[in-house]
């Protein structure tokens, strides 16, 4: 036992002396984490911890991290602790391994050839898997350093090799792009140096072959944030292979499967192969060219082996070594191409070999009592007749061991004579369920004999919480502390253990100097260890119900303007697409274009251009956005005023009708629209009056226990978060009742800022209704509200389908008694029999999905309380109103720090897609969703399902099922008991679920836009990356709105795409008259962002408010002002630039805008620093009234405006001082340029000054 020191003194001499077997008993979860990082640093050796899966690893990680954090006082430790995953899916079953498996594996192993890892863990197929040799990990790391040569094209070659995937712009890991001498790479060893743990991308800028410079930059914005020297490029899967090794491998793999037999299996490779391409399922076959050399045992040298369970672990090696031959037998029998199990895997006497070399310790929670059984029931197996077999090698081997009997076992981990032994009790900690006092009395205990207790908290807010009621219950002793736990007198993780280790060992495993410490952290159980006086309890034991944080999110500080969620920027913009031109009317855009514009051409240069066979001129040129409009004629739009052109979606019908230019009735339908727009905004600013003048309750500034209950929140908040939260607080401390839309994307924190609103109601004695439109839904809100709010005392309850209808009434009568103080629920909150005594917020989370009725009965008590409604995607009505200022609107834009776009695909309904699909999401433990819109057929669908992945578990859950079975089939899938989902729509506002990443919509050609968004959004919503697979029946048989739903989605995957979604839904349905349900033309008339300015600027005039008199000024400079091909080779990209530039609102946007583009293109050439020169002198120009501004040679003509804003005397003295000059009764300033040479450079400097002096003060 533990405290009997020369026993556990023993342990620890016994280890640091090299035996190869010891044994450590009774420990239990939680205990056993804390036990092994004390181990790992009173020896100081690495710790290969083996376990049963990948999934059974996850809680043993976070536990280890703590542990060994505080044991060594440090915060951040995913180089010393880390585990490595090993593909758990079918080797022979033609998929490839998981993307994010081989990216972690790759990790891992490169960290362990690195020296890291003080402790490793490991599944079985880990244990047993072979692997790449050692040097190849090493060599397949690049390591990037300023003023070293490296050649781009090498590196651009290698990054593939190791499995890096292009894509511009960066923005996940395991990307990278070029640009001309810039290359951006996201690898995820960037985070290796990082004190708070977050991966940057990193742009690296070359001079010839020479690296000139390299820096982060973020990924949502594209910048740079800080240089560094050096970087590293860490490989994204362990085997390497370029284009080479695949044709290496279709040569050998000829030779390998020549039979007539697997003719069709192997054509079906080579097609890929033959192109030094990949296929499906390469990493099982590559073995064939690249023999795996090595095994997990050639990386870790030096390590002690932790068996967990070591019969549990045999188990599982033997069901797996079964599993591999009959798949591979499987796969011959079907002609398949497959590698014998022994080509990828160590067979049992190979592993035997190298476990007998590895010391070991085992962990056996019923110790030597069941290790005697184990062995007395081996003796008596192999006594009956069953006699080891001689030593084997390859399939042999395999196949021998398949033909013993089931019950016979593989003495990998045999009972060892001399094994030491040590046995330390943990205990599972009492649960108090809230009882706070019973808690105190019991602690004030146990400091008396003592005892010391630590209490594991998810964030500073619970610990302070935790630590005031305690206070309250006067227990002595209780502090706050970073590192509670600690080893007196150890300095080094190597200390001399040989002295006393017993005794550092005591030390470590006890809390500070107090008997009572909180500490801000992560475990998954508390447990009690007698023997250490010691005692850990997590929120979970105190309250029944505890935020589970994970790792606390870094996010980004970048806000981002409102409008951009919104308004088309042309990244979206291709040939073909309609366009309005402001002027002009509906067009279509044909794409840029270059034109001379220095002179007239000669008939033979005009044909030659005609043609395509123009010779390379050095005359200035300018670029164009070409626009046809109708009978053909054609406008060619300067590329620096594309802010007078915006995108067109048309609604439902096909397309719209060309515009004739020079015609009078693009001049006419504006008009109409704005004659429309003034009578509809008449009546808004008349709803919006009479909210001003209702009376509600104005809620009195923050309490302390608000501020406790906020500091509780364990992640970081985002910039947008912290906005919203700051405006909702502000609308309830008036007296006007708030109606708040808070629009964000799915995952991005809207439920914490309406937690923080409904606490804020709570705390002055109001009642909260949270409102959802699904029963499981409500459920999820229920059980998020309970566990952030169990360390305060307000009362909770549910009101749904999911209680009964005795419970229904009992909660309705403590709602109408003042009891409860906040209750969610659907509808049923609704019903006129439901009367609170003192509601004070009502908070209603997918607005979208209520009908008509419900709504009204929404308005009613808006006009008396508080309302917050939460949407991803609002409907266009509810949007149009806030973009007006009718309701009020916060937009959550800024995106989790590691949050990544789900990956969206468009695809037939096939089962090698489906199959894939499942087994690939199962492959990293995840959980899938399959989307089955028809009841009757839904069971059928299950079934094909599951013939397709027989290996994975099915539950189906639909809208006709009885309340309790689809309660308990979601349930069971939330507690992982499930691995796929199949269900219909019900799933559409359903539960959080970040185990579930991937999901298949059947038919999703049937689904609208929104909801189509709305249905992606139950994956994505932890730090994976999430799959979306659109299963259509044909792209043939699509209708074209169909068709146009699915592009949209599909090119909607970006983080945040819920406002642009919501936008095109605007666009495609029409925003309809917003008092009505009429739907309108306009929309359909003049674009969706032409609408939407036209709109904005009537309710700006009906309020009276002064607004700038639309006029444009143009500019003739003659300057070059093209962004050049080879500089921003994309057209897309260009246009998108062009677009930011000529819509910049102010001098400080085109600055960032101007930094960005350098920051990401490198060094700009003169045309593109005259094309933000140009921006610049327009935008200062058109300030001050001026309508155009003409450059001949050397002089300078500027033509003013009636209204033009210049300071006559100022003008006056410009005359006097510049004799050259002069003014016309016209308002044409003409001014001659100094002597000197004239360049564009210069003429833009002078017209800076120039505009300067002339401005009123």
């Amino acid at each position: 036992m533990i405290q009997q020191n020369k026993t556990f003194q023993r342990l620890l001499a016994d280890i640091a002396a090299g035996r190869r077997v010891v044994s450590i008993a009774g420990l239990g979860n939680g205990a056993k984490a804390l036990m092994l990082a004390t181990l790992q640093r009173a020896t100081g050796k690495r710790l290969a911890v083996v376990s049963l899966r990948n999934r059974d690893l996850e809680e043993l990680e976070r536990d280890l991290r703590f542990f060994y954090g505080q044991l060594n006082k440090r915060e951040e430790c995913e180089n010393e602790i880390f585990t490595l995953p090993a593909s758990e899916n079918d080797p022979y079953s033609g998929t490839s391994p998981h993307a994010e498996i081989l990216e972690r594996r790759a990790l891992a192993l490169w960290r362990l050839t690195a020296g890291m890892g003080d402790i490793v863990l490991l599944s079985v197929r880990s244990l047993m898997r072979r692997f790449v040799a050692v040097d190849e990990i090493k060599q397949a790391v690049v390591a990037l350093k300023v003023g070293e040569e490296l050649p781009l094209d090498y590196l651009i070659e290698h990054l593939s090799a190791v499995g890096y995937v292009r894509s511009d712009p960066v923005g996940g890991i395991g990307e990278f792009s070029s640009r001309g001498g810039i290359l951006d790479f996201y690898s995820p060893s960037a985070s290796l140096n990082k004190e708070e743990g977050v991966p940057y991308p990193m742009r690296v800028e070359f001079f010839g072959d020479e690296i000139d410079s390299i820096r982060e930059f973020d990924p949502e914005t594209q910048r740079s944030m800080r240089e560094v020297k050096e970087a590293l490029i860490a490989p994204m899967r362990d085997e390497r292979a370029s284009r080479d090794d695949f044709r290496r491998w279709a040569k050998l793999a000829r030779a390998h499967w020549k039979d007539e037999r697997y003719e069709r299996a192997l054509r079906d490779r080579l097609v890929f192969a033959d192109e030094g391409e990949q296929f499906q399922g390469w990493e099982y076959l590559m073995p064939l060219a690249s023999p795996l050399t090595a095994t997990i045992f050639d990386y870790l040298q030096n390590t002690v082996l932790v068996i967990d369970e070591p019969s549990e672990l045999e188990k599982q090696i033997r069901t797996t070594i079964e599993e591999l031959q009959t798949g591979f037998d499987r796969a011959e029998s079907i002609d398949e191409l497959a590698l014998a199990p022994e080509k990828l895997f160590l067979t049992p006497d190979e592993l035997r070999s190298q476990l007998d070399k590895t010391q070991r310790v085992e962990l056996r929670l019923l110790g030597g009592a069941a290790l005697e059984f184990q062995e007395e029931l081996s003796t008596e197996i192999i006594t009956s007749g069953t006699e080891p077999e001689a030593a084997t090698t390859g399939s042999a081997a395999f196949a021998a061991f398949q033909n013993r009997e089931q019950s016979a076992s593989l003495f990998l981990f045999p009972p060892e004579p001399e094994t030491t032994e040590v046995e330390i009790i943990s205990r599972a900690v009492r649960r108090w369920h809230g009882h706070v006092a019973d808690l105190a009395r019991d602690l004030k205990q146990q400091s008396l004999v003592g005892n010391h207790t630590v209490f594991v908290l998810p964030s500073t807010g619970v610990a302070d919480r935790i630590r005031k009621l305690l206070s309250e219950y006067e227990v002595p002793g209780v502090e706050i502390a970073d590192f509670g736990l600690w080893i007196a007198g150890s300095s080094t993780a190597n200390s001399d253990v040989s002295a006393k280790p017993a005794d550092q060992t005591q030390s470590a495993i006890r809390s500070s100097q107090s008997a009572i410490t909180l500490i801000v952290g992560d475990i998954s159980v508390g447990f009690t260890l007698p023997t250490a006086n010691l005692s850990v309890y997590t929120e979970a034991d105190i309250f029944d119900e505890a935020i589970h944080s994970g790792q606390p999110v870094k996010t980004s500080k970048k806000k981002r303007s409102q409008s951009a969620a919104f308004i088309s920027d042309f990244r979206d913009l291709k040939i073909g697409d309609y366009v309005v031109h402001i002027d002009h009317g509906i067009g279509q855009f044909q794409g840029l274009i270059q034109i001379d514009t220095s002179g007239e051409e000669t008939a033979a240069e005009v044909y030659a251009r005609m043609i395509g066979e123009a010779q390379r001129s050095e005359k200035p040129k300018r670029e164009f956005m070409l626009l046809t409009y109708a009978d053909g004629a054609r406008l060619y739009v300067p590329v620096e005023r594309l802010d007078l052109v915006q995108k067109f979606s048309s609604g439902e019908m096909s397309s719209p009708s060309l515009d004739k230019l020079g015609g009078i009735a693009w001049a006419k339908t504006k008009a109409k629209a704005k004659r429309a727009m003034r009578d509809m905004a008449e009546e808004l600013l008349k709803l919006y009056a009479q909210r001003k003048l209702v009376t509600g309750y104005a809620f009195s500034a923050d309490t302390p226990w608000q501020q406790e209950f906020e500091a509780a929140f364990p992640y970081e908040l985002t910039i947008d978060q912290a906005k919203a939260i700051e405006d909702a607080k502000r609308d309830m401390e008036q007296a006007m009742p708030m109606d708040r839309l808070l629009c964000g994307d799915v995952g991005y924190g809207k439920t914490e800022v309406a937690m923080r609103a409904a606490f804020k109601a709570v705390m002055e004695g109001k009642q909260v209704a949270v409102l959802t439109p699904t029963t499981v839904l409500a459920y999820q809100h229920f059980s998020n509200f309970r566990s952030r709010f169990a360390a305060f005392p307000a009362r909770i309850e549910l009101l749904s389908r999911f209680r009964s209808p005795k419970e229904q009434k009992e909660v309705v009568a403590a709602i109408e008694a003042g009891k409860v103080d906040i209750v969610v629920g659907t509808h049923r909150i609704l019903s006129r029999d439901l009367n609170f005594k003192d509601l004070g917020l009502v908070i209603v989370d997918e607005e979208q999905r209520f009908g008509v009725a419900h709504k009204e009965r929404l308005k009613h008590l808006k006009k008396r309380v508080d309302v917050l409604t939460m949407s991803a995607t609002p409907i266009p009505r509810t949007l149009n109103m806030s973009l007006l200022g009718v309701r009020d609107m916060s937009l959550i834009e800024t995106p989790p720090r590691d949050r990544l776009a789900i990956q969206t695909n468009v695809v037939p309904f096939n089962e090698q897609i489906v199959r894939s699909a499942i087994e690939q999401e199962l492959q990293r433990q995840g959980q899938v969703f399959f989307v089955h819109n028809r009841v009757e057929s839904i069971h059928e669908i299950a079934a094909l399902l599951q013939r397709f992945v027989p290996q994975a578990r099915f539950v189906v859950a639909h809208g006709q099922m009885g309340e309790k079975e689809m309660e308990q089939a979601v349930l069971d899938f939330v507690d992982y008991q499930y691995d796929v989902l199949v269900a219909t729509t019900i799933i559409e506002n359903g539960i959080d679920i970040p185990r579930a990443n991937t999901i298949i919509i059947n038919r999703a050609d049937n689904y609208g836009l929104s909801q189509l968004y709305q249905l992606r959004g139950r994956v994505g919503r932890s730090n994976r990356r999430a799959y979306a697979y659109l299963l259509i029946p044909s792209e043939r048989e699509l209708t074209p709105i169909a068709r146009k739903r699915l592009a949209a989605i599909r090119e909607f995957s970006d983080l945040g795409a819920g406002f642009r979604i919501a936008a095109l839904d605007l666009e495609l349905r029409g925003a309809g008259n917003l008092l009505g349900g009429q739907q309108s033309g306009h929309i359909d008339a003049i674009g969706f962002d032409l609408y939407t300015t036209m709109l904005e600027r009537t309710v700006q005039e009906l309020r009276g408010e002064e607004i700038e008199e639309e006029f444009s000024t143009q500019l003739n400079l003659g300057a070059d002002v093209r962004i050049p091909d080879e500089y921003i080779f994309d057209m897309s990209h260009r246009l998108r630039t062009y677009k930011r530039i000529a819509s910049a609102h102010d001098d400080e946007e085109l600055a960032r805008i101007h930094e960005e583009i350098s920051d990401r293109y490198g060094r700009m050439p003169e045309s593109v620093e005259n094309l933000f020169e140009f921006a610049a002198v327009r935008r200062a120009a058109q300030t001050l009234g001026i309508l155009s501004i003409d450059r001949v040679k050397e002089s300078i003509s500027i033509k003013l405006s009636e209204k033009a804003k210049i300071d006559p005397e100022k003008l006056m003295k410009l005359l006097e001082e510049n004799k050259a000059a002069s003014f016309s009764p016209t308002g044409v300033l003409k001014v001659k340029l100094e002597a000197g040479e004239v360049n564009d450079k210069r003429v833009f400097a002078e017209l800076k000054t120039l505009l300067a002096r002339l401005q009123t003060d």
